[in-house]
């Protein structure tokens, strides 16, 4: 792949992007034994001075001559800052196959809003030929349109539909393509296809109008909308303001937009990244998804890499627009699977079992299992407290290292210069998100700087009068850090005094305790023993009296039961982590435990031998857990 880019950039920088373009034509012609004698479009390609091109370098590259390699080096052919506002990447082809022969059926109207080189439409005007043995340039003409925001996209896919019907031996002067150059997000498609939508503003087509295509497909732009300009920012905003929320992704709108297109009973096909089930941006598009029981099925890639240029977690939506009680869901979590995906078995979701802040996706046998996990025993927040940690806001101001001590104070450096800090001011911290194993902790020196005393259970900012008199050493250093103090929470603020912690949470906080990442790839609960410290970038589990013996607590966190737990019911982020907030961990139960089995998980030291214990103690199903015991 990276040869490939690197190889056609070389290109790019040589040659122009339309000679190229026209030097892949010329060969994907001569090696089909093709003769082009009316169309207009190709034999305009000719015309310019490609003799010189080396272009079957790069089509060896890619090691086929077939069209759907054509428009894999066309998706190629793009200047890098173009990459980034379009969003587009190649779309593997066993998706768009599995797309269009789940959308497109008959002698229908299909649309890709966002059709890049055209590859869905390629294959949709293949799947309706199969079914209607019409011509390729009638289904052209007649069945098939496209949109997209870049000029040379669109451009191309006249030149891939055109030699798609030259393939089928159909040569004419003039295709009549139904492909334009727009913005889809704010674009008027009343104006740009009024004999789609005969009657009505196509904005208001939701409902029972027969206006719009039968089938929307794609790979809608994954764009972050902080990437854009003000100007179009605000014309997104102000067109899909119910979706366009906080840090969206433009592939939200495009959901919106493709069931606005769509005419009653219409279907939708898109392949977007899924993290639209948790993030807290995409709570609008659940919202209208699940009001509008618009779902029909939806099959989860998890945190499979199905793009080969870009890093993301997807999934396969499709839509119907027609209400229903329920859809379908199953997740692939294995990359041998993806071989198999037209044999997938899907379990139904009750749209009134969804709840729009979070989606829980999940099949039959994880739908059984984490009922099972959620009701043994007792739930993990009424055996321990959970807790957050401190929050400065300014960390690196704060943190000292004890290690670096000079006439019984502390050293602080920083910009060159040297602070003394009073021993008494600080306490041991545990940072807990730069910790690896907890046998850090017992070489962890960093301590932090706490300006507060605590008193009944209550922390209390030092007043200033005293910080002078009995802390004179770290006060000379605050006053050196004021301003850069006063930029947290961008100077807007007000603070009891203004060398105060940026919140005033997890101060009060002490005792033996098990530290956890926010988001980690792996249960790592971690065991401190340092009843006085602090911690933060994490959270701790206090017990209450009368709990369970931490390390016996710790081995169940530890396992491949809670594993399963966050990977089921937490927030999925980059990288294969999980969120492991306390909203997400506190429902995660402890079984009750026998005498001979807190006696077991004591004395066991064996992983695999404590995951086996448990997944029967919980009474599992233990193939979906068998991948994750494997890792």
């Amino acid at each position: 792949m990276e040869n490939m880019k690197r190889e056609i950039n070389e290109r790019i920088k040589k040659y122009g992007i339309h000679e190229i373009e026209a030097a892949l034509v010329k060969f994907y012609l001569q090696t089909h034994n093709i003769k082009v004698t009316k169309n207009k479009l190709i034999l305009n390609c000719f015309k310019r001075n490609i003799d010189e091109i080396p272009v079957k370098k790069i089509a060896d590259l890619i090691k086929s001559d077939n069209l759907k390699s054509i428009e894999r080096v066309f998706e190629l052919l793009i200047e890098p800052e173009d990459r980034k506002l379009n969003g587009a990447f190649y779309t593997p082809e066993f998706i768009v196959k599995y797309i269009v022969e789940n959308s497109v059926k008959g002698d229908i109207k299909v649309c890709d809003p966002s059709c890049g080189s055209g590859a869905f439409l390629i294959e949709a005007i293949e799947k309706i030929h199969k079914d209607t043995g019409k011509s390729i340039i009638s289904i052209i003409e007649n069945n098939i349109y496209g949109s997209d925001i870049l000029e040379y996209a669109i451009r191309r896919t006249k030149l891939l539909l055109s030699l798609l019907a030259l393939t089928y031996n159909e040569d004419k002067e003039e295709i009549k393509f139904n492909l334009v150059c727009q913005d889809s997000l704010t674009a008027d498609w009343n104006e740009k296809f009024p004999e789609i939508f005969k009657s009505g503003d196509w904005k208001d087509v939701f409902g029972m109008s027969e206006n719009g295509f039968d089938a929307i497909i794609g790979n809608p732009p994954y764009v972050r909308i902080q990437d854009f300009g003000k100007a179009t920012k605000k014309i997104i905003i102000e067109r899909w303001g119910r979706i366009a929320k906080g840090n969206f992704n433009l592939h939200f709108p495009f959901f919106v937009l493709g069931v606005k297109l769509l005419k009653r009973r219409g279907k939708l096909g898109y392949i977007t990244p899924n993290n639209y089930f948790t993030s807290l941006a995409a709570g609008p598009l659940r919202k209208y998804l699940q009001e509008n029981k618009l779902l029909s099925r939806i099959l989860d890639f998890d945190c499979l890499q199905v793009f080969e240029d870009v890093t993301t977690y997807t999934c396969i939506t499709f839509i119907e627009k027609s209400k229903k009680e329920t859809f379908e869901y199953q997740i692939i979590e294995e990359e041998d699977k993806l071989k198999e995906v037209n044999n997938v078995i899907f379990s139904k979701i009750n749209f009134s079992d969804l709840n729009y802040k979070k989606w829980r996706l999940l099949n039959e046998e994880d739908q059984e299992n984490i009922k099972k996990i959620e009701s043994v025993g007792r739930a993990l927040k009424e055996l321990v407290n959970i807790h957050v940690g401190i929050a400065t806001l300014k960390d690196k101001l704060y943190f000292v290292d004890d290690s670096k001590e000079e006439n019984g104070y502390y050293v602080k450096e920083i910009d060159g210069k040297k602070f003394l800090i009073e021993k008494e001011i600080t306490r041991p911290v545990r940072k807990i998100s730069s910790i690896n194993e907890e046998s850090d902790l017992k070489k962890d020196k960093r301590r932090i700087i706490c300006p507060y005393t605590i008193k009944n259970d209550k922390a209390e900012i030092i007043p200033e009068n005293e910080f002078i008199k009995n802390l004179p050493e770290c006060y000379k250093y605050f006053l050196y850090i004021k301003e850069e103090l006063a930029k947290r929470d961008k100077g807007k603020k007000q603070y009891s005094e203004w060398y105060a912690y940026g919140r005033g949470q997890g101060l009060n906080r002490f005792g033996k305790k098990l530290l956890t990442r926010t988001f980690s790839n792996k249960p790592k609960f971690m065991l401190d023993v340092n009843e006085e410290s602090l911690f933060c970038n994490g959270y701790a589990i206090f017990q209450k009296r009368g709990s369970l013996d931490f390390r016996i607590l710790q081995k169940i966190l530890n396992s491949v039961v809670m594993d399963y737990f966050t990977r089921k019911t937490s927030v999925d982020l980059e990288g294969g982590y999980q969120c492991y907030q306390k909203n997400f961990i506190e429902s995660f139960n402890i079984p009750e435990l026998t005498e001979q089995d807190i006696n077991f998980l004591k004395n066991g030291e064996n992983p695999q031998k404590i995951n086996e214990f448990l997944i029967k103690k919980y009474g599992l199903d233990k193939k979906p857990l068998e991948h994750l015991m494997k890792s």
